[in-house]
């Protein structure tokens, strides 16, 4: 899960989409997109994938967007879905 957030947070995101996801929402719906794409291709379409990519919007939106949250906030709410998205697997 880490490197699929990795390779979804950083390396399928362009410098573009980087300093324009906070003012344009489709912008930020691409890299939500193109975020969830390595996690659909290692675990499949699952209901899951879709509350990644919700949450993603919101904890973006909040810190690119408002401004309301910091880098490392915004890196541990990703990290805080990803552990739960394991525990919903495992209980």
């Amino acid at each position: 899960m880490i490197i699929c957030h990795l390779i979804g947070d950083y390396a399928l995101q362009s410098d573009f989409i980087a300093t324009t996801k906070g003012t344009n929402y489709y912008h930020l719906f691409v890299h939500s997109a193109l975020y969830c794409a390595p996690f659909a291709l290692v675990f499949g379409m699952q209901r899951m994938i879709g509350l990644l990519f919700i949450s993603h919007m919101i904890i973006d939106s909040l810190k690119a967007r408002y401004n309301i949250i910091s880098y490392a906030r915004d890196q541990m709410m990703h990290y805080s879905v990803l552990v739960g998205w394991l525990i919903s697997i495992y209980v």
